[in-house]
């Protein structure tokens, strides 16, 4: 099961619902990805039909457009827009289980 939980840039405000790193589900795996061009974190499928020999595995991209330039981030790195702080779990946001 993943987890969705709220997180926030103390220093510039980057705000995003996303996993925080690698994450799964019973059908797709995923990691956190900061698009450049929109300047959203966002959660991009890396892998699909996670029982199925081979592993489906996918690049990550944007989902808005597969063509943005994109970065990894994971919660224990700093901020991925400004890169003076690292981004804290809103103590008012939610948290959504997923499969």
């Amino acid at each position: 099961m993943g987890m969705t939980l709220d997180f926030l840039c103390p220093a510039c405000g980057l705000a995003g619902s996303v996993s925080g790193g690698d994450d799964c589900g019973m059908v797709v795996g995923t990691t956190t990805i900061y698009c450049l061009t929109c300047q959203t974190l966002q959660d991009a499928v890396v892998a699909e039909e996670l029982y199925a020999i081979p592993l489906k595995e996918i690049a990550p991209r944007c989902q808005k457009r597969k063509s943005h330039p994109i970065k990894l981030w994971n919660k224990d790195e700093p901020c991925p827009r400004c890169g003076q702080a690292l981004l804290e779990e809103d103590p008012n946001g939610v948290v959504i289980m997923w499969d």
